[in-house]
Parts: C-alpha cells; sequence; structure tokens
C-alpha cells in the first residue's frame, strides 16, 4: 500500500511538472514574439527620414513600443511569479520527503533492531515448532517470508525517496538560477521602458510647441476622413436603390407568374431584423458570416501595429483631439492589403495619388484607404485573404507605410461605422 502511495506521488509531481513546463514555455514564446514584434518596430523608428520632424506618427509608434515593453514585462512578472510558486512547492515537498525519509529509516532500524534480537536459527526454528497445528505453522512461514519482504521493500522506499529528494533539490537549484536569469531579463527591460519613457516625453514636449501646425495636419485629415465618409454614403445609397429596384421587379415578376395586377410582397424567411441590403438569402448569409467571425477576421496586412485608434482621443500633451472613423495600421511601403472577408467590391476610388477600395459584405462593408497598385475592379467578387492593392507612404512622408481599415454596417438608410478592433484578431 505504501509503494502505491509512493507511485501515485511521483505521478501527481510529474503531472505538476508537465504543467508548469507548458504555462512557462507559453510565457517563453509570448514574451519571444512580442520582443519580435519591439525590434520590429524600433527598426521602423530608426528608417525614419532623417529630415523630418516629430509627428502624431512617431509619437504613435512610440506609445506602441511602450505598450509593447509593458506586455513584456507583465510577461515576465508572470514567469517570476511561476517560477516562486515552483520554488515554495520544492521547497514544501523536500521537507515533506526528508520527514518521511526520517520515517522509513526510523522504521527500518527497528526492524534491524528486532532481527538482531532474533538472529538465532534456534528462536526462528523454535517460533515455527511452537505452532498448536500443522495451519498455524504454515501461517507461521508465511509470516516469516512475508516479514523479509516488508524489510525488503523498506529498503526500496528509503532509496526511491532519496533518489526524489535529489531530484527535487536539482530542480530547485535549477528554478533559483531561473530566477536569476529572469530578474536580470526584467531589469534590462525596465531601463529600456524608462528610455522609452523619455523618448515620448521629448516628442511630445515638441509636439505641444507647435500645436497650432497640428491643428492643421487634423483638419486636413478631417477633411479626408469626411470625402471617405461620403464615398461610402455615396456607396450605401446606390446599394440600397439598387436593391430595392431588384425587389420590386421580383414582386412584380411573382405578381405577373399569379396572374395578378398588384405585386405580391415578399414574405420574411429569416428571424432577423429587415435590412435593406439583406434582399436575397444568398447576401443574407454573407452578412451572418461575417458577423460569426467577430474577432476572428484576419488583419488586412501580414505585419502591423495599430498607431490610430477607432473613435475620438485626446492627443497627450495637447488640447486636440483626433476621431477616426476606421483604425491607422503602420506596416511596410509596398505591403500586400488583403480582404478580412468574401464579399463584391463596391467601389475603387481614387483620392490623388493613392485609393480607397470599398468590399460589399452583405449589410456590412469594409473600406481600405491609402492603397496604391489596385488589383481589384468595381462589382468583381472577392475571397478571403484577395490582394486588392499594395500600402502606400503615409501622409508624412517618413518612410512608413499606412493603412487606414474602416468597417461599417448598414442601419435603415445611413452608415454606422465599427471599431475594427471588436473584429479582427487580437495580436
Amino acid at each position: 500500500m505504501r509503494k502505491f502511495f509512493f507511485l501515485l506521488f511521483v505521478l501527481l509531481c510529474g503531472l505538476q511538472i508537465s504543467s508548469w513546463s507548458q504555462s512557462k514555455d507559453e510565457l517563453e514564446s509570448q514574451r519571444k514574439q512580442i520582443q519580435q514584434e519591439i525590434e520590429e518596430l524600433r527598426k521602423s523608428q530608426s528608417s525614419i527620414k532623417k529630415d523630418k520632424k516629430e509627428s502624431l506618427g512617431q509619437l504613435a509608434r512610440i506609445r506602441n513600443l511602450i505598450k509593447k515593453r509593458d506586455a513584456v514585462i507583465e510577461t515576465i512578472n508572470r514567469q517570476v511569479r511561476l517560477i516562486n510558486d515552483d520554488i515554495h512547492t520544492n521547497n514544501r515537498e523536500i521537507a515533506r520527503l526528508k520527514n518521511e525519509l526520517d520515517t522509513l529509516k526510523a522504521q527500518y532500524a527497528k526492524t534491524i533492531e528486532y532481527a538482531y534480537k532474533n538472529r538465532s536459527s534456534y528462536d526462528m526454528l523454535n517460533f515455527i515448532f511452537s505452532a498448536v497445528s500443522f495451519n498455524d505453522a504454515i501461517k507461521r512461514i508465511t509470516y516469516l517470508k512475508a516479514y523479509r519482504e516488508y524489510r525488503g521493500k523498506q529498503v526500496d522506499n528509503i532509496h526511491q525517496t532519496q533518489l526524489l529528494l535529489a531530484q527535487k533539490n536539482q530542480t530547485l537549484a535549477e528554478n533559483k538560477n531561473l530566477k536569476t536569469q529572469t530578474l536580470a531579463v526584467q531589469s534590462q527591460q525596465m531601463q529600456k521602458l524608462e528610455e522609452e519613457k523619455k523618448q515620448k516625453d521629448a516628442v511630445v514636449s515638441k509636439l505641444k510647441l507647435k500645436e497650432r501646425e497640428l491643428d492643421k495636419q487634423l483638419t486636413s485629415k478631417r477633411k479626408l476622413e469626411n470625402n471617405i465618409k461620403n464615398s461610402i454614403a455615396a456607396i450605401i445609397k446606390r446599394e440600397i436603390m439598387e436593391a430595392e429596384k431588384a425587389e420590386r421587379a421580383k414582386r412584380e415578376a411573382a405578381a405577373k407568374a399569379a396572374g395578378g395586377s398588384k405585386p405580391v410582397a415578399a414574405a420574411s424567411t429569416s428571424s432577423r431584423a429587415a435590412n435593406k441590403l439583406e434582399n436575397t438569402p444568398e447576401v443574407t448569409a454573407v452578412s451572418v458570416g461575417f458577423e460569426n467571425n467577430r474577432r476572428k477576421l484576419p488583419w488586412p496586412v501580414s505585419k502591423g501595429d495599430i498607431t490610430g485608434p477607432f473613435g475620438r482621443h485626446k492627443i497627450e500633451g495637447t488640447r486636440l483631439f483626433e476621431d477616426n472613423i476606421g483604425v491607422y495600421i503602420q506596416t511596410n511601403i509596398g505591403a500586400p492589403v488583403k480582404a478580412v472577408y468574401e464579399g463584391t467590391v463596391s467601389s475603387v476610388h481614387s483620392f490623388g495619388a493613392v485609393s480607397a477600395v470599398t468590399i460589399r459584405h452583405g449589410k456590412y462593408l469594409t473600406t481600405y484607404y491609402n492603397l496604391i497598385g489596385i488589383t481589384v475592379n468595381k462589382d468583381q467578387e472577392i475571397k478571403l485573404g484577395q490582394v486588392l492593392g499594395k500600402a502606400a507612404e503615409s501622409e508624412d512622408e517618413d518612410g512608413i507605410g499606412k493603412v487606414l481599415f474602416v468597417v461599417t454596417v448598414v442601419v435603415g438608410n445611413n452608415p454606422k461605422y465599427l471599431n475594427p478592433e471588436d473584429w479582427i484578431k487580437p495580436r
């Protein structure tokens, strides 16, 4: 029975170590991934043209860098907590194993002492021949045999406990060494974080001094976004008119086939709220598919970081505000921009040297702005992941690519702008 519990204990310890190792490996993989993203951000930051002054894009990139650095430090903190938990568990198990080893040794010592006192063959034979019956003699022989086996098992248990204790001590030493190394990495990351915060403060201070110039840039940006909004509104108006026209033609054809003179009202085949753009089962299916992929949609670029979040937010260090209709994604110039879901191209709209592509996914629309080298045409059927064009340089002309990604849903006759971060996969 003791051996059974010992083996069960070893198995549980193995499971605990496996679980801890899995969590540790996941955290280490996560830390390396974030650090790789940090290095890419730092490279893009260092590649900015030397003659370019501080800009909102530069401030956004440094904020992103600090955010990722915080994430690395938090990951390291979780690693340290796991190591501390394991050190505590090891210390507790070592103390328990030592107590168990002392108990096993004391029990074994008693058996040795008893065996020594009764080492005479005469005593053993006397014990057997003093049996009152043959069956009693057999039982006494069986007892003596079991007693010898018990002593052997005691020795095995002592050796196994000593081995497990040695393994625990080795693991404890390894974990203490790992903790020292992890804390050293944490210290390095903290130093880099402080340096990056100083860089951000310097950029903020310089931006604050040219607030009037920034206000002009924001005004120009709002004008551009208004043009995009007007384009999307025109697309929706046209799509609704075409849907209504198709619906009227469908009702008239049904009435004519029925031999009546009045159009027949279309029966609703869905429990969904009525939407003018969901005029066929096929279109409704695309809408439902888009909805079901909320927070699962791929990013429009393979590599990139959001430097301009959705909605209204204050620009740090100034009295100015941004109010974005989508998210601005920093990427490499010329990076392929891809459709995040299947649909139909509603518009390819030119804005000077760059273009915007709007794709309809049922009652949803996605718009991709600041593209060059457009590879699709209006009314073209698009597959998920299909390349639409390439990312153009940002308006700061700083050697960094940028894409504005917008998600819209049609409510009534009007567009409602949604936060794209609620739809694409978290990174």
